[in-house]
């Protein structure tokens, strides 16, 4: 199912929207980083990259109980988005459900993710620009 903050709007809009219900829901705040305004992507990409900052959002609050996340959205040789919160992070930190469905999604568009949770918790996700161009 398509993400109804996308059936309305852009990918930006639809992320400040999702950014802003987060931040009136908890006490996060949410800073985000959009160099993609000249990007065009296919719904199937769009709809997995809402998914992917959605569920590290989520993360970042009920595992890392974290109060501030950034999202940098980089136009670069790949397609990068890199979130980073203040959480506690993990010291044993293993790949649960949510990653893995996470890895899953963007493996269907060539991308995938890196993980590190030192001082905090930051995903890495990189995406192809073409096909071809994967891991």
């Amino acid at each position: 199912m398509r993400p109804g903050a996308l059936e309305k709007g852009s990918l930006k809009e639809a992320l400040l929207k999702m950014i802003a219900d987060y931040e009136k829901l908890s006490k996060l705040q949410v800073s985000l980083h959009y160099d993609w305004d000249n990007v065009d992507l296919d719904i199937t990409k769009e709809d997995i990259i809402f998914r992917v900052i959605q569920e590290t959002i989520t993360n970042s609050l009920r595992h890392g109980h974290a109060r501030h996340v950034s999202i940098d959205m980089l136009n670069e040789d790949f397609y990068i988005i890199k979130i980073k919160d203040d959480g506690i992070g993990c010291e044993d930190f293993k790949l649960g459900y949510g990653l893995t469905q996470m890895q899953e999604r963007l493996a269907i568009i060539g991308g995938y993710a890196d993980f590190e949770s030192d001082d905090g918790f930051q995903t890495m996700v990189r995406i192809p620009k073409k096909k071809g161009e994967e891991k």
